[in-house]
């Protein structure tokens, strides 16, 4: 798995991008109730591809302290206005989400993110 955008890396990502990703992963992983040993490892499968282990989970971290509530995740998720992160944001995420059965749950999280990335 490979992800061929112009961003690349988290770092590639602004701030608030970055932000945005590590809530929108912590609400991916809560949705179904079970953060599994698949989804454990396909994170960090691409968390290695994406600027490392390390890196992703301060950037999770660091959403966790500033987006406390998911309506604070979801307004920076709206806020993301690069064609090129929105596209490695909803890679990283399927990903994560296809590592075991995607619930109707998570599906809506990623018709959520479709709708209003759309533009």
């Amino acid at each position: 798995m490979t992800y061929r955008t112009h961003v690349t890396t988290l770092d590639d990502l602004e701030p608030g991008e970055q932000l945005a990703l590590g809530g929108l992963l912590r609400i991916l992983i809560r949705l179904d109730g079970v953060f599994s040993e698949e989804e454990e490892k396909i994170l960090e499968l691409v968390a290695e591809q994406i600027g490392g282990r390390e890196a992703l989970w301060r950037v999770i971290s660091r959403s966790a302290q500033e987006h406390r509530s998911d309506d604070d995740v979801r307004a920076a998720a709206k806020a993301v206005v690069r064609t090129e992160a929105r596209v490695m944001m909803r890679e990283v995420l399927e990903a994560v989400g296809r590592a075991d059965t995607i619930v109707p749950e998570e599906q809506r999280l990623f018709d959520w993110l479709d709708e209003i990335w759309a533009g």
